[in-house]
Order: C-alpha cells, then structure tokens, then sequence
C-alpha cells in the first residue's frame, strides 16, 4: 500500500511540473506576441510569485518580464495568470522612442 501512495504522488508531482512548464511555454509566447505588437523587445521573463485571489476563488500566478522601448533602457512589467490563461498585463510608465 506504502508503494502505491509514493507512485501516486510520484505521478502528481510530476504532473504538477508538467502544468508549471506548460503555463511558463504559454507566458512566453504570450509575452512576446505582446511585445512585437507593441514594438516593446522582450528581455527576460521569471516566474515571480503566486497568490490564492478571492471572488472569485482561484490560483494566480505572476510573472515578472523585462522589456525595452528603445534598445538603451530596461523596464519590468507584470504578468498575471491563471492557469493557462492570461489575466492581466501591467507596463510601467516608459520612453517611447520618436520615429
């Protein structure tokens, strides 16, 4: 019986793992269609933090990314998820290069 519970949780962690890095493949992908269609250059992306939300009830996972409007600076955003859909994106205030 021992042996059955540790395969069982064998499976569910590996699992949890699989879901982890498919969400990480979506918020790439995601971030940098979003970038490209607002001429921004994506730099970085990194899991940050998650957080249990309220109203309703369900698991939010933050991305933070770091992009560039100008080649020259740097600037992170955030990326909110849920499961593997997108929740919300947040830009700081940032230079926007004179065509």
């Amino acid at each position: 019986m021992g042996e059955m519970l540790g395969i069982l949780l064998l499976i569910a962690v590996a699992g949890l793992f699989w879901l982890q890095r498919q969400q990480a493949e979506v918020a790439w992908q995601y971030m940098r269609r979003y970038c490209q269609h607002h001429d921004l250059q994506l730099l970085s992306l990194a899991r940050h933090r998650r957080e249990l939300a309220r109203h309703p009830l369900r698991l939010l996972t933050h991305y933070q990314f770091e992009f560039s409007s100008d080649g020259e600076s740097h600037y992170q955003g955030t990326l909110k998820m849920q499961g593997l859909h997108v929740v919300g994106v947040e830009l700081p205030p940032h230079r926007i290069p004179s065509a």
